[in-house]
């Protein structure tokens, strides 16, 4: 991949976008198999690779080309990457569309297995898929 550019997974799928980086990408190519096995929904998966500079060009465009956004950054809930993801896509979408936001818990990230208790999880990242392509309940941006 050249310099700067995102990876996507399944740049067919358009019920969803799901933004990621680093351990995430992981985590929603996880969850987006769930989605597409247990639930029908197709979600593409886009790898930012790069944080700096950060692509919102990019990020927008699969937002719109798929209706929904859905933001997973594994750092933490106030100050991460995700709040500037979900801002450039607000910049430059007129409507915005929907969009959730699944983050670390704002605190230090522990060594070892207790990570786990404060990271993003595979079971929140569907979650939150759900929520959003169904318009029901769920975590807030």
């Amino acid at each position: 991949m050249p310099f700067g550019e995102a990876r996507v997974y399944d740049v067919e799928a358009s019920d969803l976008a799901i933004v990621t980086y680093g351990n995430g990408v992981w985590l929603a190519l996880r969850a987006a198999r769930a989605l597409a096995e247990e639930d029908g929904l197709r979600a593409r998966v886009v790898d930012l690779r790069w944080l700096n500079p950060l692509d919102g060009d990019v990020v927008a465009r699969h937002a719109r080309e798929c209706g929904r956004l859905l933001v997973v950054d594994e750092g933490r809930r106030t100050g991460g990457i995700g709040e500037a993801l979900v801002t450039a896509v607000v910049e430059r979408l007129d409507p915005v569309v929907p969009m959730r936001r699944v983050a670390g818990q704002d605190t230090y990230i522990p060594l070892g297995p207790a990570a786990n208790l404060v990271l993003p999880s595979e079971t929140e990242i569907r979650e939150a898929a759900l929520a959003l392509c169904r318009r029901v309940a769920g975590p807030a941006i």
